[in-house]
Formats: structure tokens, sequence, C-alpha cells
């Protein structure tokens, strides 16, 4: 044990020192915290600033992880009075039909929804079909094909479904995948303007109506319809 003493920086008191026994011996541990304010005052906000590090680094590996699964950057810290509900209905299995007005906030339903459940460890992708779409067509140059894992991810999320133009290739494209999806009984949210009706009629505007019924009655499968409403938040 060492023979200097040390006392405390704020109130001068000395301080008693640490032992602790280690293979028959007593080995000198440091020395015992003092109780005035002045250090309990250091502690408290050593452990506050240790707390907000913690929290800065959780929030930038939840920011990647948001990014990787492909939350759009104005949605990474989305949040929304119906999300957890939505998550606990897409953990369990149940698919979400987010429907509503432009502005009403369907996307950011979506985000939130998929952000508690990228906290929970879950695999998630968010995209919107017109990038699914545009992939597709890249892949005939590259020889790549999207398809395969956005059919086999645990949780996928189909922003602005119905924006993307109604040709019989989106159409089978978009089939090909939600059908894929329901026969692995995987969950799927997708949000869109319309209806089911009013997107059978869209996506069968310039295809198959068979088709575009089949894609929709696999959305609605075992799903959770949710109504947004209000006027336009982008233009408020």
């Amino acid at each position: 044990m060492p023979g200097t003493t040390r006392r405390c920086p704020h109130c001068g008191a000395e301080l008693a020192p640490r032992t602790v026994a280690l293979m028959g011996r007593t080995v000198f541990a440091g020395w015992e915290e003092c109780q005035c304010y002045g250090a309990r005052r250091e502690r408290d906000e050593a452990a506050r600033a240790a707390a907000e590090r913690e929290r800065g680094e959780e929030a930038e590996r939840m920011a990647r992880a948001a990014r990787r699964s492909g939350v759009m950057p104005r949605f990474e810290r989305a949040e929304h009075p119906l999300a957890a509900q939505c998550a606990e209905d897409m953990a369990r299995g149940r698919g979400l039909y987010i429907h509503g007005p432009v502005g009403t906030g369907k996307t950011c339903l979506a985000s939130a929804t998929a952000l508690l459940l990228i906290a929970q460890g879950r695999r998630v992708r968010f995209t919107a079909m017109w990038r699914v779409l545009d992939a597709i067509k890249r892949g005939f140059r590259d020889g790549t094909d999207p398809l395969p894992a956005l059919q086999s991810v645990g949780l996928l999320f189909l922003d602005d479904l119905g924006k993307e133009s109604p040709t019989d290739f989106a159409l089978e494209r978009l089939f090909a995948l939600v059908d894929e999806r329901s026969a692995r009984v995987l969950p799927t949210c997708v949000t869109t303007q319309y209806r089911p009706s009013e997107l059978i009629a869209r996506l069968a505007k310039n295809g198959d109506r068979d088709t575009a019924v089949a894609v929709v009655s696999r959305l609605r499968q075992q799903c959770r319809m949710v109504e947004t409403s209000g006027p336009d938040r982008r233009m408020a």
C-alpha cells in the first residue's frame, strides 16, 4: 500500500484507502469517495455526461441502422401516436395498409413503425415502389435483381404504392413481390393515397384487372387497415 495520502480536492478531507484481499495479500485498490457536496456534484456531473454520451452514441447507432434499412433522413427520428401498436402488429406477423390523402402523415407513421422494429433488432427494409422498379430496370443492364431480397426480408415497407406508372411491367413485378411474401407469411406495410378499391382501379388502369385484384387481395390478407386524415401538413 502506498505511503502517501490523498485529500479531497473540494473539501480537503483525507480519503481512506481502499483495499482488497488477493491471494492472501492485502492489495491497495484506490481511495474511498468523499461524501462532501463538491465531490458528490462532480460525480453527478460525470454520470450525466456519460449518460449523455451514451444517448448520443445510441442515437447515432439507430440513425445508421435506419439508413441501412432505407428509412429516409427526414424520418430518422419520426414519431407517431399509432406507431407502437402498428409495430406490435407487424412483430406478430400482421401487415399494415396505411391510406389517406397527400400530406396526412402516412410516411411518418410507417417510418416511426419501422424505427421501433429496427430498435428491436428486426430485419426491416423500407423503400418506395418506384425505387424498386428503377432497380429492376437497372438490373436488366447489370444482371442484378432486387426482388429476391425484398421477397425474403422479415419486414417490408413499401411507401407511396400507386404513385408509380401503372404499366403491365410494374403490375407484374408488384404481384411477384407480394405473392411471394404472402406465400412466406411475411408481413408487408404499404402506404398509399388509395383505398383498396381505388388502388385496384389505379393499378389496372393500363394493365390486367385480375392481377391488380390479386395484388390488393394479398396486401390486405391478415392486414390492419389504418386511415390517416386531416389537411396537407406540407402546405401548412
